[in-house]
């Protein structure tokens, strides 16, 4: 065989190799972090110190509760997670997965939570968002510049040009601190809370509202 033929040959196979390589299904690395399962495509992980890092898109899975963000790192002994970009929280039953306690609390309904960058501490069992923090359930959405979400509590702790919208009213305050599963909010710092100045006798009774100092605007 010639030299030329032998690098048309060479040339060939590499082609056919990369080829198969971008047809072929990218694989799933799958690990356990606490009560999590978190998947991804590609995951560096130290054996001596726990240490990990998956620079790719994560999938990170428990009982009815999923979150979705561009990349992860933490350590798996001492049960702290960072998760950035995009970040989505969804949670089916609106309970974070009632595991908390023996006990399941029966939630609002569905439940989602999307941030730049949430970090989980499997240990206190709080979730903490950062940036441009946006909350739904029912007919309750906020949002925030960051809050922390207390598994065990069931309590959404906002901070920051917080504004939370229920039902017909809505409250602007630079605290607020709500409970996913009775729907009740405290709030506190240059509150206004706005609602209707007339109340069908049909509508459903709001879910109370403590405020501190407020300013209150009928519409």
């Amino acid at each position: 065989m010639s030299a030329r033929r032998i690098v048309a040959f060479a040339a060939a196979a590499a082609l056919t190799l990369l080829a198969a390589a971008h047809s072929a299904p990218k694989t799933q690395a799958q690990f356990m972090f606490g009560e999590w399962n978190i998947h991804t495509s590609l995951v560096d992980f130290n054996l001596k110190t726990n240490d990990f890092s998956a620079p790719n898109h994560v999938l990170v899975t428990r009982d009815g509760t999923t979150i979705d963000a561009d990349r992860a790192d933490g350590n798996a002994k001492t049960g702290q997670a960072t998760l950035y970009g995009h970040v989505v929280l969804h949670d089916q039953n609106g309970n974070l997965g009632g595991l908390s306690s023996t006990k399941k609390a029966s939630g609002r309904g569905p439940a989602t939570l999307t941030a730049d960058k949430m970090t989980i501490d499997e240990k206190t069992r709080i979730y903490t968002a950062v940036g441009h923090m946006h909350y739904t359930q029912a007919d309750t959405t906020a949002d925030a510049r960051s809050g922390k979400l207390n598994d065990v509590t069931h309590e959404l702790d906002l901070r920051g040009d917080v504004h939370v919208r229920q039902g017909a009213r809505s409250l602007i305050a630079d605290h607020v601190l709500y409970n996913t599963i009775t729907g009740q909010a405290e709030a506190d710092g240059n509150v206004v809370l706005r609602f209707p100045s007339q109340i069908r006798e049909s509508a459903p009774t709001p879910k109370p509202i403590v405020i501190k100092n407020p300013k209150i605007i009928h519409r």
